[in-house]
């Protein structure tokens, strides 16, 4: 890596801060993890303890310098405490390349139904579209994932299609069905 490191950016709304995560996050990473219900519609059960959480906030940081992944941390303003993560990866290539993106989300349960998800991914979008120049966001969804689906499409994104066993969620072997909604610019 060059010793001139590329400067993650701070989104802020209202409520919120957005941020890179440090290895002082890892706690908190794996804490909202540890639930099940927040990881069971995702790829994954999330960090296996806090030290693994430190590991993988090194990797994606390691990543965002590469140009090749970003995650936010999202955080209440006044709190210094991660409650959810935004995932963003180029389709193919590095960012710099415009094509489109696949966005992804999670949130501690305790902030759920509290419009949070909604307002974070609306500064996000917002950073995609504005500032990476990219046209074109898609999401994929499991299709019991109602909630999710709902902030989908409060935000715009529209239903593209349903791909077969296309998910594979590492922590319970399992294949699973998801809806692709995208967003264009």
């Amino acid at each position: 890596m060059s010793s001139s490191l590329k400067q993650f950016p701070i989104l802020e709304t209202n409520r919120l801060v957005l941020r890179e995560m440090t290895e002082q996050d890892a706690s908190d990473l794996y804490a909202y993890y540890s639930d099940r219900e927040v990881s069971k519609h995702l790829d994954w059960f999330g960090p296996e303890s806090e030290e693994h959480a430190k590991k993988l906030i090194a990797y994606w940081r390691e990543q965002y310098q590469e140009d090749t992944f970003m995650r936010f941390g999202i955080v209440r303003k006044g709190e210094n405490k991660i409650i959810g993560t935004i995932p963003i990866n180029p389709v193919r290539g590095p960012f710099r390349w415009k094509l489109p993106v696949v966005l992804g989300y999670d949130l501690s349960r305790d902030y759920w139904n509290q419009g949070i998800m909604t307002e974070a991914l609306e500064a996000v979008i917002a950073y995609i579209f504005e500032t990476l120049g990219n046209h074109r966001i898609t999401a994929e969804v499991i299709p019991d994932n109602a909630a999710s689906l709902k902030v989908l499409e409060k935000l715009g994104f529209e239903k593209e299609g349903l791909l077969r066993q296309h998910l594979y969620h590492d922590g319970n072997r399992t294949w699973h069905d998801v809806i692709t909604l995208a967003l264009l610019k």
